[in-house]
């Protein structure tokens, strides 16, 4: 009888995910908390766990950032539970969490002791003040290149505007702003994707059958 070879199937969502170890998921996180000093952790996260491990997709990351600064927390916290989850379900969890705060606990204990001890001292005045500089330029770094990889449209411009002036410039509590904002982007968002095709394609197809066959 002659062997049928089948085709390959692609592994399934839980094989994948036990491929990555938890140690893996600790070590990671270990640097994006060691490396992040003075903040920019979002952006730490995105090239460590998007674009080198590649584990996260550049859609699933920034849904899982849109999330986490909603839902109450530290956003770094959500973002390390959210990346645990999703690579290796609740021991994922663990792994990210310990990574994240275990070793960071003993350096921030020690530098806070070194920082009362030695504020006053210019040169680490302006230390932390180019450490805040770099973190800022870096979540914006990060938010132009993730922004620059997805179709804009009038109403995500409009949503993008509203938001930075309204707590940005005009300080108004980011609860309201919220309360407000997102269900609106979440209905356009909708709206947009349920959008039937324009005149244009029905127009076009209406010609391509309306065209005789030729002989």
């Amino acid at each position: 009888m002659e062997k049928i070879n089948l085709p390959e199937t692609a592994p399934s969502a839980p094989a994948q995910q036990s491929r990555i170890r938890l140690r893996d998921i600790a070590l990671s996180h270990l640097k994006i908390s060691l490396s992040s000093f003075g903040g920019g952790l979002s952006a730490w996260v995105q090239m460590e766990i998007v674009e080198k491990r590649k584990w996260l997709s550049d859609e699933e990351f920034l849904n899982a950032f849109a999330l986490c600064r909603i839902l109450p927390g530290p956003n770094a916290v959500n973002l390390a539970v959210y990346t645990g989850s999703r690579l290796r379900g609740g021991a994922g969890v663990l792994a990210a969490l310990a990574g994240l705060t275990v070793a960071p606990f003993f350096v921030v204990l020690l530098l806070g002791i070194a920082y009362f001890k030695f504020q006053n001292i210019t040169v680490v005045q302006s230390a932390l003040g180019g450490m805040a500089a770099v973190a800022v330029g870096m979540t914006l770094g990060m938010g132009v290149k993730m922004s620059l990889r997805y179709p804009f449209s009038w109403w995500s411009i409009a949503i993008m505007a509203a938001s930075f002036l309204t707590i940005g410039v005009f300080r108004w509590p980011l609860l309201y702003v919220g309360a407000v904002l997102i269900p609106l982007s979440v209905g356009l968002a909708w709206r947009s994707a349920a959008k039937p095709p324009g005149r244009d394609g029905a127009a076009g197809g209406a010609e391509e059958k309306e065209k005789p066959p030729q002989h």
